[in-house]
């Protein structure tokens, strides 16, 4: 009995391990699957979220279109300038002579400053969205500035050296 007894556990120390082994198996196995349909679910929601900014894009685009239609339409397409951003177009007009005179004789120029230029500028977009813009890439300001000298008369060159 005593080698009966053995031989029973011999079997069961050896059925241990392979059972253990298929539990392994099967753990790795699902841990595999689970996080295949996670990153499925991750790349469909990516793809999702890359269609939707796509077609946001596009209405933005089809809106900054009609806009500098109307833009050119009212006042010309010499008297108007435009800062493109990934959040849409801007497009400005000139600025009052007087308004750029007080602008330009302003020996330190501060942000206040460039928003008093700039801000009776702007034709588009409505001035909530300016400042969603503004808000977020901070540097548009200083752009939307540069152009609305350059249209006052300013080169280029002189722009980037004041």
């Amino acid at each position: 009995m005593a080698t009966e007894d053995n031989s029973n556990n011999a079997n069961n120390v050896h059925a241990h391990p392979t059972s253990e082994r298929s539990d392994l198996e099967q753990r790795l196995a699902d841990a595999r699957s689970s996080k295949e349909s996670l990153r499925e679910e991750r790349n469909r929601l990516e793809s999702d979220g890359e269609l939707l900014r796509k077609v946001v894009e596009a209405e933005q685009a089809a809106i900054d279109e009609a806009a500098l239609l109307e833009a050119e339409r009212e006042h010309g397409a010499r008297k108007i300038a435009t800062c493109e951003t990934d959040l849409g177009l801007i497009i400005l007009k000139r600025s009052h002579p007087l308004m750029f005179k007080r602008f330009q004789d302003n020996a330190e120029i501060k942000t206040k400053d460039l928003e008093i230029l700039v801000r009776p500028c702007v034709i588009h977009p409505d001035r909530t969205r300016f400042d969603s813009i503004c808000e977020e890439l901070p540097a548009t300001l200083t752009r939307c500035a540069d152009r609305v000298a350059t249209l006052a008369g300013i080169r280029a060159k002189e722009v980037s050296g004041k």
